[in-house]
């Protein structure tokens, strides 16, 4: 599979005009325009350090850009004999551009001429100007962090320890007037070519999402970071800014954006912190519009095209999900990738319209089966709500009930004035509760991007949070012992007369299950992508009602309610819950790469259920359930 693979990225790098970047290109021609490219950039932005008004106002500024032309010129020549039809007119204008510097021309002139000829390189050489998916900032700052902050500084104003000692010295990515005239594709040519004669060398490690991460990200270090709402982001950005695409983000300045959009600088700030909730419907949408266009190119007869075109379904539509789709289907991304080769060697041989149309239509079956798969069955409004009341009402009933044992010691001991101590503290640890939930809907909001890691990542956490309190410690602690420790306890705080240790007691009691309940709660949030919240909180007065109604009924009923029965039913109902996070959690983070992924072809994918047909998943899955099993007896056993 991994040959084929190979085989198919190698046949679009040398059958595609435009071209993704990738980490490294195919031929020296590929890395000389690319330089060529990133040295034109240059010549167009920092021309004015070194000229003004015709003359020189900085030798060793306008001695780099006489280097620059050298380098442009040397470039172009490794570039021109691939380029026949393009070299002429290329080195004319590189030529002209050099002629403009050393005749210190005006700065508008030496720009314009600088990126009329960078662009004839681009369209020659099929260089793309774009990332290919959409750069992630926080993890450009990871990598900032890594590679760069040492000399440009924690926070980028060019004063990183190891920068000191260097001339030039290193940027400083706040300055106004030069930043404001680079773009995300100057820096990512920066990062990946270096610039010759400076301390700043070229990072060939870097894969090009790093590098890209990196540029997005140094792009917001001037601003101050605009607070965070996707859906006003999103509509901001498509109104505010209509038609720009990230081609074209990527390729702008500031200062070219504000010209033509006439952005303020707080426009500017939300354009590039703007990080869209990119669905992955859009790769299938990809895909299945390049097989249509595939099969049209077929039927024309212009089967270059066709299957320049057939590859790029793969891979621009099928390479991005394939981890996803491998993680919960095995065996479909197995055929699709035999039907896909299939395909490509069907219109290479030229066969007959009939096959190639037949072969493409398969494809597009498949591809359409793929976006079924990975596009995730969303948790529904009901289901959202009965999840939430089944975690709030065996927290809330069990913090209720502790607070009923406090009060009713309180009571007999004749200290009726110390109740107001208790109230305060269940009343501040559900506040606490409430703050908590907040932070966690700004956090799943702010980070949707990353939200399969979150799910992950939070998922495991509540299943181990389940386990361990759900069922250990609520094993150990039936109503008779919770009773024994509460009084226990009662009796040392009032006899020492400690007031604020009778506040603390409520108030740990309480928040233990506040946050036993937000952690379910935010876990059942994000497996629904932040699109049940209005559930969730429904949920949650529900469950409030029903506790109020339950408490009022203990009060009055209390030897006659089943709550041992009710316990044991809830205990089991979140052991079922555990199941299916440990499942959704570990296949979250297979999506990511962090756990591996062995396929088991024959098995189904029951997504309502959590289970996929991979070893790790099904394999935690058994262990959790036996802890459940093992945990559910030995509280009975002690019972």
């Amino acid at each position: 599979m991994n040959c084929r693979r190979q085989y198919l990225r190698l046949l679009v790098l040398l059958g595609t005009i435009v071209l993704p970047i990738t980490r490294s290109f195919a031929s020296e021609n590929s890395e000389a325009s690319r330089i060529l490219v990133h040295t034109l950039n240059y010549m167009s932005r920092d021309y004015p350090n070194g000229v003004a008004n015709g003359k020189v106002i900085n030798e060793d500024e306008y001695e780099e850009m006489l280097g620059f032309c050298t380098s442009a010129e040397k470039y172009y020549k490794q570039f021109a004999p691939n380029w026949p039809a393009d070299s002429q007119k290329i080195g004319i204008m590189v030529r002209r551009t050099d002629s403009l510097i050393r005749s210190k021309a005006p700065f508008a002139d030496v720009s314009e001429a600088a990126n009329l000829a960078k662009a004839e390189v681009i369209k020659a050489s099929g260089l793309t100007i774009a990332p290919t998916e959409y750069p992630n900032i926080l993890d450009g700052k990871a990598v900032y962090m890594a590679n760069c902050s040492k000399c440009h500084g924690v926070h980028g104003y060019g004063d990183g320890k190891e920068g000191e000692k260097l001339d030039p010295r290193p940027r400083n990515f706040h300055d106004e007037g030069k930043m404001a005239l680079m773009s995300p594709f100057s820096i990512y040519n920066t990062v990946r070519c270096g610039v010759q004669g400076t301390g700043m060398k070229a990072h060939p490690e870097l894969s090009d999402e790093e590098v890209w991460d990196a540029a997005f990200y140094i792009m917001t270090l001037r601003y101050e970071a605009p607070q965070k709402n996707k859906t006003s982001d999103e509509a901001f950005i498509k109104e505010r800014f209509a038609g720009l695409g990230l081609a074209q983000i990527a390729a702008l300045s500031d200062h070219e954006v504000s010209q033509t959009f006439r952005a303020s600088h707080k426009d500017l700030a939300r354009l590039r912190y703007h990080q869209p909730n990119e669905s992955k419907d859009r790769f299938i949408d990809a895909a299945i519009k390049y097989i249509d266009e595939s099969l049209a190119a077929s039927r024309e007869g212009n089967y270059e095209e066709a299957e320049k075109l057939a590859n790029m379904a793969y891979m621009e539509g099928i390479e991005p999900i394939e981890k996803q789709l491998r993680s919960t289907d095995p065996g479909l991304m197995e055929r699709l990738e035999d039907q896909m080769n299939n395909t490509h060697r069907i219109i290479t041989e030229h066969r007959s319209l009939i096959e190639i149309s037949d072969s493409l239509k398969a494809s597009k079956e498949l591809i359409a089966q793929a976006g079924k798969v990975i596009s995730k069955g969303e948790m529904s409004f009901w289901l959202a709500i009965m999840m939430s009341i089944s975690i709030l009402l065996r927290e809330g009933l069990e913090a209720f009930l502790v607070i009923m044992v406090i009060l009713g010691i309180i009571n007999a001991s004749g200290l009726r004035s110390s109740k107001i101590y208790v109230h305060a503290g269940w009343v501040i640890a559900a506040i606490c509760g409430v703050i908590l939930w907040m932070i966690g809907g700004q956090l799943i909001q702010s980070h949707m991007e990353q939200v399969e890691l979150m799910e992950g990542t939070i998922a495991l956490i509540a299943v181990a949070m389940l386990l361990y309190i759900g069922f250990w410690l609520h094993g150990k602690s039936e109503a008779t012992k919770w009773k024994e420790y509460v009084t226990s306890s009662i009796k040392r705080f009032t006899s020492g007369g400690s007031l604020l240790g009778l506040f603390a007691f409520s108030f740990l009691v309480v928040f233990r299950e506040v946050f036993e309940s937000v952690l379910f709660l935010s876990a059942i949030n994000v497996e629904s992508s932040g699109k049940q919240e209005h559930a969730i909180v429904l949920g949650v007065v529900v469950a409030f009602i029903m506790v109020i109604s339950l408490a009022y009924l203990v009060l009055k009923f209390s030897a006659k309610l089943p709550i041992p029965k009710l316990f044991k039913v809830s205990s089991i109902v979140m052991g079922i819950l555990a199941v299916i996070l440990m499942g959704k959690g570990l296949h979250s983070l297979q999506e990511t790469g962090v756990v591996p992924i062995h396929g088991i072809t024959v098995l189904p994918h029951v997504e309502l259920l959590g289970l996929y047909p991979t070893a790790e998943t099904l394999l935690a899955q058994a262990l959790v359930a036996a802890a459940v099993i093992y945990m559910i007896g030995f509280s009975g056993r002690k019972k």
